[in-house]
């Protein structure tokens, strides 16, 4: 709507360029005001989810040919599956990680916990060994 006294185009009851009361129903300005929220809430939204978006999609995220480690991922995956009959850790050994395999002996996997976090991890390649490389080769 045009301002009817400095002739500027605004969206509210209240000229955004002369600061002047425009004589408007209630009802109007506030569908407006809903609209102008909407639009905005709408933008913020499709901006944060283009953001969000990856720009290509890797099995292995933000990992180089440097990073994977040696050790099987069929193995470890086979000896993570002894934790679910009282041998939990065996894979952590394997991996490299003896200390916190000896832990996982002695907890029965964490209480199980430990083992099944463990074996998820593994699956979505996630699981290093105790260099810090990833075990993602089958």
């Amino acid at each position: 709507m045009k301002c009817p006294y400095c002739g500027g185009e605004t969206r509210y009851a209240k000229c955004e360029f002369c600061d002047s009361v425009i004589a408007q129903s209630a009802g109007e300005t506030v569908s407006e005001m809903f609209q102008d929220v909407t639009r905005n809430v709408t933008q913020n939204i499709a901006q944060s989810m283009a953001q969000n978006i990856p720009n290509k999609i890797n099995i292995i995220p933000d990992t180089n040919i440097t990073d994977i480690s040696k050790k099987s991922k069929s193995t470890a995956i086979a000896l993570c599956c002894l934790g679910f009959v009282g041998l939990g850790g065996i894979h952590r050994m394997y991996a490299g990680k003896v200390g916190t395999g000896i832990v996982w002996l002695c907890t029965v996997g964490c209480f199980g916990v430990g083992t099944v976090m463990d074996l998820v991890s593994l699956i979505i390649n996630k699981f290093d060994d105790g260099k810090g490389k990833l075990i993602s080769k089958w």
